[in-house]
């Protein structure tokens, strides 16, 4: 089965795209990182006891509501192309890993909030989730700096200034 993604195009992003995405990349890490200690007050509440505020439930509610928004401009205003030769495997694999992001930064939220407030046992499909997402944005800034430093293509760029 061969499915293709085709989104709108533009020649850069604007202001607020790239204000939410660095905002959302800043908060997924944040998230990862406090990740642990949303587990432990998961824990405390099945105990019976009051978990307190919780860094991370904050964090993942932040990055649904964000990444939503974000996603909802993106489509509404496009994006620039990938690098690279149109149709080439390159450009099609990076398409992917875009589509494959937004999914995974909507779905881990919302597999946090079933866990938390709904009381679902969704905890280890979050965490794995999570790190899958952290794998591919990881990925995502390493290639993003390897166009931007050794081919000089100036795709990194393209995320630093607003056209």
């Amino acid at each position: 089965m061969h499915v293709e993604v085709e989104m709108k195009t533009t020649t850069g992003y604007s202001g607020a795209q790239i204000a939410l995405h660095w905002l959302v990349a800043v908060l997924l890490v944040v998230a990862w990182l406090t990740g642990e200690g949303a587990a432990e007050a998961l824990e405390a509440i099945e105990e019976g006891g009051a978990p307190g505020f919780v860094p991370h439930v904050a964090l993942g509610l932040a990055i649904l509501a964000l990444s939503v928004l974000r996603l909802l401009v993106r489509l509404g205003r496009g994006a620039p192309e990938a690098a690279g030769t149109p149709g080439s495997f390159q450009v099609r694999v990076a398409g992917w890993v875009h589509v494959a992001l937004y999914v995974l930064m909507i779905a881990v939220p919302l597999g946090g909030i079933s866990a938390w407030f709904l009381g679902l046992e969704t905890g280890d499909i979050h965490g794995l989730f999570a790190n899958l997402l952290m794998v591919l944005a990881l990925g995502h800034a390493g290639l993003a700096l390897y166009h931007q430093y050794v081919l000089k293509d100036g795709t990194l760029a393209r995320m630093m200034r607003a056209e």
